[in-house]
């Protein structure tokens, strides 16, 4: 099988945005990282999830249940839903949007009127893989 690039898009917010939305529960996220030996911070946290996804349900650090918790407090105060992502800029281009971490946001287009309400706060980032 040949090698090369393939283009993606997603639909990205701010961290500071989900922060505004839902700070307890993005503090209590952060703040579960103290006592993680599995992951040492929210980018090592990204890159993980984006490889790996989360642990099934009996197996999930007490990070991975925050991340939910944040999630879902997101979902309920926006009607959108968010996840935490990395792109390593290894597997990408000189000309994608962003490298590192980035939260992806879902429920936008044709924008439902959560979307509607939300659309000056999110913004659509191109980006290529190698594989």
């Amino acid at each position: 099988m040949g090698m090369g690039y393939a283009g993606s898009q997603v639909d990205t917010v701010q961290e500071d945005f989900i922060k505004e939305q839902c700070s307890t529960e993005f503090q209590e996220f952060i703040d579960s990282f103290e006592d993680c030996s599995e992951f040492d911070g929210l980018d090592s946290f990204a890159k993980y999830v984006t490889v790996e996804g989360l642990n099934s349900e009996d197996k999930m650090t007490r990070t991975e249940r925050k991340y939910i918790a944040l999630q879902k407090a997101f979902e309920k105060k926006t009607g959108l839903e968010i996840g935490v992502f990395y792109h390593d800029s290894d597997d990408g281009d000189r000309y994608d949007d962003f490298f590192g971490r980035a939260w992806w946001v879902e429920g936008v287009y044709q924008y439902t009127p959560a979307g509607e309400k939300y659309k000056d706060k999110i913004t659509r980032q191109s980006f290529v893989t190698f594989g």
